[in-house]
């Protein structure tokens, strides 16, 4: 799993974890401790397993284009990497079914709003890892979760502006 250029919450924990493994390795650690770790990796599938479930008998029964709209969404938004073409995988899918939306409303303007705030966030935090070379890993973190909070408002503001 890539833990650079990551725009997931769960980056910094997979680039600590890939330390931790690094040094289990160095001191051969015994095979239970390595299996009690890796279930740990399917902690972050249960949102996504809900979400996949709610969309599919909630929403998909009566609007089959802006169920895959939502499990998409969700999706890249809950996986353990994003990466900047991510997001194509859901805008393809939005003219599907932009017309049953209301964007105009003041709650999806803020939310629109908050998701522009996090990704200049998350890109002048990566910035300063990436090319400053600073030591800024726990604000690229921070702004991950800022990222990641952003863009459940941003579905919530969408699901509450749906009209059928």
């Amino acid at each position: 799993v890539d833990h650079r250029h990551n725009y997931s919450m769960y980056w910094y924990w997979i680039y600590l974890a890939r330390g931790k493994a690094a040094a289990v390795a160095l001191t051969a650690a015994t095979t239970a401790t390595h299996n009690t770790s890796s279930l740990w990796g399917y902690i972050p599938l249960l949102p996504q397993i809900m979400l996949l479930g709610f969309s599919s008998l909630g929403i998909a029964p009566y609007d089959l284009s802006f169920a895959l709209f939502c499990q998409t969404f969700a999706f890249v938004t809950f996986n353990k990497v994003i990466t900047a073409q991510y997001f194509t995988w859901y805008l393809c899918l939005l003219p599907l079914c932009s017309n049953r939306i209301k964007w105009n409303s003041k709650r999806m303007l803020i939310s629109f709003a908050v998701l522009v705030v996090s990704i200049v966030a998350w890109l002048l935090s990566a910035f300063s890892l990436e090319m400053l070379g600073w030591r800024s890993h726990r604000q690229v973190w921070i702004a991950s979760l800022f990222f990641f909070m952003a863009n459940v408002n941003l579905l919530r503001s969408i699901l509450g502006g749906y009209r059928a």
